[in-house]
Parts: structure tokens; C-alpha cells; sequence
């Protein structure tokens, strides 16, 4: 049988189906696009537009790669088409390929007067390329354009208050929820920065929207048992469920002694890896290892308690320790360690890295805390979890040091922490030191929690935990803050860290 010619279309049809396509492409029935954007290219092989716009499709119908090499291809060709080059960087600043984005930007907007949402686009792939000082002035320009562009308003406010202007921040993201109440990104990070100064009437309330935005999937279900929200509590059980890093439920967990005292009954659902340590809770609660449906009368989130409590930065509930190590870990550890004389310090350096909140806190290695190590008569222990590959076996102390660190730096080992339960030897082995060190992480909130002497090494604009100043904080009293200046790095920090540490274990 003889192959059919194919046919071509003449560029009626294909305006035709192009218009038919971009309908369906706007109504995001990208499949339904593509396949439109296929036929043309089946009949005219090579048509730019039809390439263009299916590439645009495929990106946003998730499948990046496909549009990246599309938009490549065509990249060559150097088109005089401002929208090719907007489509193309917002391509590439979904795969992280920052630079080419913005390069994709600054084309559009040479061939073109640009518009706000190409402002605003690059100015994105700026700030996400660490060009914060350009891409606050690309944000200002997109304001001048268009003073209610939506993203532009949240986005330069967030920018702000991350760079430590924190006033000026706050009122574009009161703006932004002015201007969209039910933006709830919006109120969000406006409750994060009011409470980094400490407004926490006004912080943890906006906080509350943060179960509507795309970093709060996941919420524990409590069907038929009504949120609290404040209610008398005598002769009620209230079920309140931990949230979020492990951190925060440590730190949290202080405030359960508050709930407790209104009279009613009180069960802490925690992560079950959890559950050991929170049996420590010097309050009348009981803590289960579970989520999810349970007897109750009323359940909360545990970072809801601040706002149903009306909490303030004052009113936070002052204990040097709210957590304890078990008694037989604390000695079993105490051999283990053993007592040569000598001061011991704990040491973190790093936090999770898939956090939201690790860009900046972490540093580099080990090697960075060596100032430590000429502190008189201390010895250094690692707190940090690490892979039996980055250790090595010794002959004394721990029976473990880290490997390849320019000083001495022991390690508990590999088994430390290996069991189902959550930091029950980390908490054992701090309860036997002098001194903790870290920054900010999960084993900084637990050194806290335990009432051990802490030094944490803040960056210059820090979770909104630390507020924005002071050496103090309200949630552990034996904790020291020591903060990094504008523009500083984490030596001078280390440096005065290591003063203090010195000057605490001094003998009296």
C-alpha cells in the first residue's frame, strides 16, 4: 500500500489550530494544547510558534526537561521574539539554571518596553542567584509599573525582612494581605516577621494561616473532635499534636505546663520517634507516639498554642529546663565518656539540609570550629550525626573521632541515637557535658530543653525565634545567642564564641 503524503497546512489552518490550541493552553488543558501544537508540527515542521508555545506547555504541564531542550534548540536561532525569551527563563528558573535565566530575561527586555511580570520574573531569578541588592531594585522597578502586582509586593517584602529591615518589610506584606485578604502566603510570612520582633499577638495569629499555604500539606485528621480555640478546659481532654521539625516540638512542649493548668486533661501526639524523650515533660500530660483520631474534646496543633494561649514574647513560661535525659542512659554515657579532667564541649555544625530553614545556618565543616580546640584543658565531642565513613575508630576516650578534621574532635559513634527513639544518647551524652555549642538545629533546642549551657551561632537575620537582638531568650534561660553582624561571616562569630566558652568554664 502507498504511504500517504502529508499534508501541509497553509497558514490559515495553522493560525487556526494555534488559536484553538493557546485557548486550550489558557484554560491549562495542557495536554489537550500539546497535541494541537503536535499536528501543526506534523504539517509544518520547524513552525517557531508551535514549538514555542508547546515547549511553554510542556513545562507547565510538569514536564521540564522536554520544554528545556525545546527552548534550547530554539535559543540558537537567537529569535526577535520578547515572549520566547520570558517563557524560556521561566523554564530555566525551574531547573535551577539561574544565570541563563536571567541572561533569557534581559534578551526580553531588549527587544521589548518590559512588562511588570517580566520584572518581577527576573527579578525571582536574581534573588534566587544570591543578587539580592539587584533583584530588591528589580522588584521597585515592577512596584513603579504595576504598585499592586501581587508577588512583587510579597516578594520584596519577605526580601527585606530578610535582609534585616524588617519594619520596612512588614508594611509591604501588610500591603500584600490588604490588598488580598485571603493571600495566605501573604500572612504567613507576615506572622514570621512580626514575631522575629517579637510581636507574638500579632505573629502567631497571622502564623495560623499557615496551614493554606504549599509548605503545610500535611495536617493531622481529628475527624468530629473541633479545634480548641481557647475554650474553658475543666472536665475536657485536649488532644495537641506536634507539627512540623523536631526542633520545634522541643521547644514547643514548654508551653504544654500552661495548657495543663486551665484543668482539663492533656494528650501531646508526637512523632513516636519522639515519644521517649517526651516522657520526660515535668507537666500532667500524657504523650503518645501517635497521630491521628483519638478520644477527645477538643485538638490543636502544638504551634497553635501561642495564639490560643495569647502568648506573649514576656509571658513565655521561665524554667531553666523542661526535658531530661533517663537516669540509666546518663550513666551508662558518663562511663562511656569517661572524666580525664578535662572540660567537655559539644559541638553541632550543621543542620538538616532539605530544611526550609537551612540556607545560611549550617557551615561548612568541622574545621570551622577549631578555635575551640585551643580553649585550655577542653576536650571536644561531635554531636553531629554522621555515617560510620566519616569516622574513625580510636584507642581512648569515646572510642571514636572524627575523620579528617584538623583537630582532635571526638565522636560518640555510629550506634549514638541508631534505635527508634530520637536523641535519648544525645540528650544523655549533654547532660554529662559542660558546654554545648551549635548552631541553629534540633540539638541546640534540646540543649535548651535540658537546661545545659548552650552557645548558639546565629546568622545575622536568624529564625524568627531569636528575635533580632540580645544575647538571651526567653524559651532557655542557659542559652547565650551569639549573632553574626551584617555582612559578617561565621569566623568572628566562632571567635567570640570560643571567648565565651572559655570565660564559662573558667573555674570560679
Amino acid at each position: 500500500m502507498t504511504a500517504q503524503p502529508r499534508q501541509t497546512m497553509n497558514e490559515q489552518d495553522v493560525q487556526a489550530r494555534l488559536a484553538r490550541a493557546v485557548d486550550l493552553h489558557k484554560r491549562k488543558d495542557y495536554a489537550g494544547a500539546i497535541a494541537i501544537y503536535r499536528e501543526v508540527l506534523a504539517s509544518n515542521r520547524g513552525h517557531f510558534d508551535a514549538q514555542s508555545l508547546m515547549a511553554s506547555a510542556l513545562r507547565q504541564s510538569g514536564r521540564l526537561d522536554q520544554a528545556l531542550q525545546i527552548f534550547d534548540d530554539l535559543a540558537a536561532m537567537q529569535p526577535a521574539r520578547p515572549e520566547f525569551w520570558f517563557n524560556r527563563g521561566n523554564a530555566l528558573t525551574d531547573a535551577g539554571r539561574f544565570e541563563e535565566a536571567i541572561s533569557s530575561y534581559r534578551n526580553a527586555m531588549r527587544l521589548a518596553p518590559p512588562s511588570a511580570q517580566t520584572l518581577c520574573n527576573l527579578a525571582i531569578a536574581l534573588a534566587k542567584n544570591g543578587e539580592l541588592g539587584e533583584a530588591e531594585d528589580v522588584y521597585r522597578r515592577t512596584l513603579e509599573l504595576e504598585p499592586a502586582h501581587k508577588v512583587a509586593l510579597h516578594n520584596l517584602g519577605n526580601l527585606l525582612v530578610d535582609s534585616g529591615r524588617s519594619h520596612e518589610g512588614i508594611a509591604l506584606l501588610r500591603r500584600a494581605t490588604a490588598l488580598w485578604p485571603d493571600a495566605a502566603e501573604g500572612h504567613y510570612n507576615l506572622g514570621l516577621a512580626l514575631m522575629r520582633l517579637g510581636d507574638f499577638a500579632n505573629g502567631f495569629r497571622e502564623y495560623e494561616w499557615r496551614w493554606q499555604t504549599s509548605d503545610f500539606k500535611e495536617r493531622p485528621s481529628y475527624r468530629n473532635i473541633p479545634e480548641w480555640q481557647g475554650e474553658p478546659l475543666a472536665g475536657k481532654r485536649l488532644i495537641v499534636h506536634g507539627e512540623q521539625g523536631l526542633g520545634d516540638t522541643i521547644q514547643f512542649a514548654r508551653l504544654l505546663g500552661l495548657v495543663a493548668s486551665l484543668g482539663g486533661d492533656v494528650v501531646f501526639h508526637v512523632p513516636e520517634k519522639l515519644a521517649a524523650l517526651m516522657s520526660s515533660l515535668p507537666f500532667p500530660v500524657k504523650v503518645t507516639g501517635t497521630h491521628g483520631a483519638s478520644d477527645g474534646d477538643f485538638h490543636t496543633a502544638l504551634l497553635s498554642l501561642p495564639h490560643r494561649l495569647k502568648l506573649t514574647l514576656g509571658a513565655v513560661p521561665s524554667m531553666s529546663a523542661h526535658l531530661t535525659a533517663p537516669v540509666e542512659a546518663v550513666s551508662a554515657w558518663k562511663s562511656r565518656l569517661g572524666d580525664d579532667g578535662r572540660r567537655m564541649i559539644g559541638l553541632v555544625w550543621k543542620g538538616n539540609p532539605n530544611s526550609p530553614a537551612e540556607k545560611g545556618r549550617s557551615l561548612s565543616s568541622p574545621d570551622e570550629l577549631a578555635p575551640f580546640a585551643a580553649i585550655p584543658d577542653a576536650r571536644l565531642i561531635a554531636l553531629q550525626k554522621l555515617d560510620r565513613d566519616e569516622l574513625e575508630p580510636t584507642d581512648f576516650g569515646t572510642g571514636w573521632r572524627v575523620r579528617s578534621v584538623s583537630y582532635l574532635l571526638e565522636h560518640p559513634g555510629p550506634d549514638a541515637d541508631s534505635g527508634p527513639d530520637a536523641f535519648v544518647d544525645t540528650a544523655a551524652i549533654m547532660t554529662n557535658l559542660d558546654l554545648v555549642v551549635s548552631v541553629c538545629t534540633a540539638p541546640l533546642h534540646l540543649a535548651g530543653a535540658l537546661g545545659r549551657p548552650t552557645i548558639a551561632l546565629l546568622r545575622a537575620v536568624p529564625d524568627w525565634r531569636w528575635q533580632t537582638s540580645g544575647d538571651a531568650t526567653p524559651w532557655y534561660p542557659t542559652m547565650r545567642l551569639e549573632r553574626q553582624s551584617a555582612g559578617e561571616t561565621y569566623q568572628p562569630v566562632i571567635a567570640r564564641a570560643a571567648a565565651r566558652a572559655e570565660a564559662m568554664l573558667r573555674p570560679n
